[in-house]
This record gives C-alpha cells, structure tokens and sequence, in this order.
C-alpha cells in the first residue's frame, strides 16, 4: 500500500483525501469526469489490458513485476478483477472475488472474463449519488467508478512498460487521452 510521509507522522496514499488534508493542498474529491464517460474508459482500458496481456510471450507470464512480488500474469487478472468488483457492487450482488487474491484465470479464460465484464459494463446503470464502503473507505458509486478506472488505467500501463522491457512494441497502449482527467501519476513507477 502507498504510504505518504511527513516528518514522524504518516497516511494512507491509497485515499487522496487523506493525502490531501495531511500534506494541506487543495482536492476537489468529486470525480472530473462524468459516470458514462468514465464507464467508456473502463471498457477501452479493460479492452487495453487484454491486448497487452496477449502479447507477453507464455514463458514471461510467471515473471515478477520490477521490484514487486506479483508475477505479470496476476497483474493481468488484477486489473480485470477490480472492474469486476465494480460491476459487482454497482449491480447490488455480492462480490465473487476480490481484486488481489490468489484466484487467478489463465490467459484465454480471463481475455473472456474481460470481455464479459467490458458487455455488462456498458449497459450497467450506475447511481453516482449512491454510497458504498470499500476497503479503501465510503465512497459515492461515481468515486468508486473512477478509482477503478484510474486503478486499473495505471496497471494497465505497467503492462506496456514490461513490454517495452522485453522489447516487445506494446499494441495500442494507454495514450495521453486516455489518461486525460484521470488522476495517475506521469510516470508509470520504477522508471
């Protein structure tokens, strides 16, 4: 988890309010963008992922993130399991899995999973105003839409970096417009 530190003291960075209030800067905490536009993203960024993850050759599927303990292959079903969980929880069920654990699909079954999740994804109808708990905390339905789009956008572009590491040309990776309004880092880590 992000930590974010100040002389002895520390937070969370995984809650930008937190954050905020703790290093005294302005944050606005109401998504920019709006809940369709934000579902379009998740859909093109899932969509994104699964490309990518098709082009890691099978041998380097089992290979460690840089300086991470998580091989590409759980990163791949990571991203895919936190739009899951969105769909999950904007559709009222209970949540079949949880982004991060050891359940993790083999290529071809979670480019299916993905693809599912992308169909349910653009016919969902989500309540922005509705509050939800998440284990990062209360957050609006439209907040929780865009951590996951956000979340998953800066995994997917690990994904293009590992390519690019293995001198793989990345297929259509996340441009600068599809990043646009989301709030990621410039740099994707370890660079």
């Amino acid at each position: 988890m992000p930590i974010v530190a100040r002389g002895g003291r520390f937070v969370a960075g995984i809650d930008l309010g937190l954050v905020s209030a703790f290093l005294e800067i302005p944050y606005d905490p109401e998504p920019a963008l709006p809940v369709e536009e934000l579902k379009l993203r998740l859909g093109h960024i899932l969509a994104a992922a699964t490309r990518l993850t098709g082009q890691i050759p099978s041998g380097n599927l089992g290979d460690k993130l840089p300086n991470r303990d998580r091989t590409l292959l759980a990163l791949a079903n990571h991203i895919v399991h936190i739009a899951v969980g969105f769909v999950e929880m904007a559709a009222g069920r209970e949540k079949t899995v949880r982004a991060g654990t050891g359940t993790e699909l083999d290529r071809d079954a979670l480019a299916a999973r993905s693809r599912a999740v992308e169909a349910e994804l653009s016919g969902l109808v989500v309540d922005p105003s509705r509050r939800v708990s998440t284990y990062q905390g209360p957050f609006t339905m439209h907040g929780a839409l865009e951590r996951c789009t956000w979340h998953t956008a800066q995994h997917t572009r690990q994904l293009a970096m590992v390519l690019e590491g293995l001198r793989i040309e990345p297929d259509a990776p996340l441009g600068a417009g599809d990043l646009a309004g989301l709030p990621v880092p410039e740099k994707v880590w370890d660079e």
